[in-house]
């Protein structure tokens, strides 16, 4: 009954599966070209800006706001990439001994106008000094992607030439200049007249929507960008309210004051609730990310490989498999598990023997080799989730007593980007190749604490750096898979993490909305600006 009329139709990860994340206004006599309302379980964002887009509500608000030179197709995870500002999708050619990709722009995008700065049309000045900006790391949490660029040159008004410093593949190069992250384009003239931390408040690109407003701790609002080159949106825009609370974002939804919301944080049963209701369906996202335990590998006594093993051996990912729900997470073994594109069979990691499964009386033999007979204290920052209750449970079981101090959302960022977090929790969201994650979260330079492009890496590892160095460089897809699969056994023989399940995001719906007519059983991710055409029809009141 609900299960059946659940539809698949998100699109991931943090990227398409948060677009069709909208909300839409007017309870009664709602117009043609609704305003979709989105009910989202946080306190707020912190940036709008793709380059310090770092929390789920951050990075679908960059998407829907800015746009990639090529963009990832919606409905399959295995299609090349598509031309977005660009009027094709580059292919590299070799000049003088270099590596060079020309980019040719399409002529009609736009750059909206913004609190400060009139509409202009972009330009390639606008794209070099994206790419310049995205691998500058005083700027970017995203710079590692961009190592490997050398010069980027504007050599016409509509083309840009990025010339490597070693050749590099497709995958890696396209995934840099795509609709996510550093590869989302910026309006120059807007950065300019805000600087960079009001840009992040008052943002301006050439995606399919445009900032309208920000009440903090409310809500935020961005309305069509009727001049965006893919065509019109369909609907007039987004009003995403912010309701962590989960009995009031439930009652919201229930009650017709929200077209879109978040579940209560009950895994499973929070959709049941929703599939006993007629006028409402449940919508999944095929794939989000995949939830880790991270070990910090700079802070005692987990700086001893024997402890960290300890952990992943005491930690039973099916408690937080189960937990989650079936339909919302699956067990995942490898760092990056082939559920993702490029990453590595179960099979593989199993046979490697690096799959962790829970062995108390090794963690506990381990843990007193490594002189903690009787375990030890540590304590951990969390956002008030599940996850850290069952992980404070399990480790107790082999004498490791975790004291977790609960704070809000931004509170516990900051103390993942302190470097100090012994322990922390969370998910890697959808990422298009493993060089991403393993460059942001695995890489030395990465460290968010004293490396010298700090992005995400939270442990301070810089065991696997030589190999991700080499994966980043080498052009050839079939020994870059390989290279992949190694870094894999390496970050998993050091236990930096231990992969707990693939998360599958699931939300309460209207039977009115719709990703458009499209609703992909498989989604792009990363792909949120799918979200333009989405849209709410008022006239379907039963599933």
């Amino acid at each position: 009954m609900a299960v059946h009329r659940a539809r698949v139709t998100a699109a991931l990860g943090l990227i398409a599966v948060l677009a069709l994340l909208g909300a839409c206004g007017g309870k009664a006599a709602r117009a043609d070209r609704p305003t979709i309302r989105y009910g989202i379980a946080t306190q707020g964002f912190t940036s709008m800006d793709p380059l310090k887009a770092l929390q789920p509500l951050d990075r679908m608000l960059s998407m829907m706001l800015f746009d990639g030179l090529v963009r990832y197709r919606t409905g399959d995870t295995t299609a090349p990439f598509e031309p977005g500002i660009a009027e094709q999708v580059p292919q590299p050619m070799m000049r003088d001994g270099r590596q060079v990709w020309m980019i040719s722009l399409r002529a009609g995008v736009m750059c909206p106008a913004g609190r400060k700065t009139p509409a202009y049309e972009l330009t390639s000045e606008d794209v070099v000094y994206s790419l310049q900006r995205a691998g500058d790391p005083a700027r970017s949490t995203f710079a590692t992607a961009y190592t490997n660029y050398g010069a980027v040159t504007a050599a016409g008004p509509r083309t840009v030439e990025v010339t490597m410093k070693h050749p590099v593949s497709p995958a890696v190069f396209l995934a840099s200049i795509a609709n996510t992250e550093g590869g989302l384009v910026v309006c120059r003239k807007a950065v300019e007249a805000e600087g960079d931390r009001e840009f992040g408040q008052h943002p301006v690109g050439t995606g399919p929507f445009t900032f309208k407003s920000h009440t903090p701790g409310q809500q935020v609002e961005v309305v069509a960008n009727d001049a965006y080159y893919r065509g019109r949106p369909r609907a007039a825009g987004w009003t995403i309210r912010f309701i962590n609370d989960d009995t009031a974002r439930q009652a919201a939804l229930f009650s017709g004051d929200l077209d879109l919301a978040d579940p209560p944080d009950t895994g499973d049963r929070g959709l049941e609730a929703i599939d006993q209701r007629a006028e409402l369906k449940t919508v999944t996202a095929p794939l989000f990310g995949t939830w880790y335990a991270m070990f910090n590998t700079t802070v005692k006594p987990l700086d001893d490989v024997r402890v960290r093993r300890a952990l992943a051996y005491a930690i039973d990912r099916a408690d937080f498999v189960a937990s989650a729900g079936a339909r919302t997470a699956k067990p995942t073994l490898s760092a990056w598990g082939d559920r993702l594109p490029g990453g590595v069979p179960d099979e593989h990691t199993e046979r490697a023997g690096l799959a962790y499964q829970p062995d108390l009386d090794r963690a506990r033999r381990m843990l007193a080799e490594a002189g903690y007979a009787n375990g030890f204290d540590v304590t951990i920052t969390g956002p008030g989730v599940r996850y850290y209750e069952i992980l404070q449970a399990q480790l107790a079981k082999v004498g490791v007593r975790v004291h977790v101090k609960t704070v809000d959302t931004p509170t516990w960022q900051k103390a993942m980007l302190s470097g100090r977090e012994p322990i922390i929790v969370t998910l890697i969201a959808y990422r298009p190749t493993p060089q991403i994650p393993y460059a942001t979260f695995f890489y030395g330079p990465s460290a968010v604490l004293g490396g010298s492009r700090p992005a995400q890496n939270y442990n301070g590892y810089t065991g696997a750096d030589p190999l991700i160095q080499q994966a980043d460089q080498e052009a050839d897809p079939v020994r870059q898979q390989a290279l992949w699969e190694q870094i894999n056994d390496r970050v998993l023989s050091d236990a930096v993490v231990k992969p707990l399940m693939v998360a599958y995001r699931s939300y309460g719906a209207v039977c009115g909305f719709t990703w458009g007519g499209v609703e992909p059983p498989v989604a792009i991710p990363a792909n949120w600006q799918a979200g333009y055409d989405a849209t709410v029809d008022p006239n379907a009141t039963r599933c």
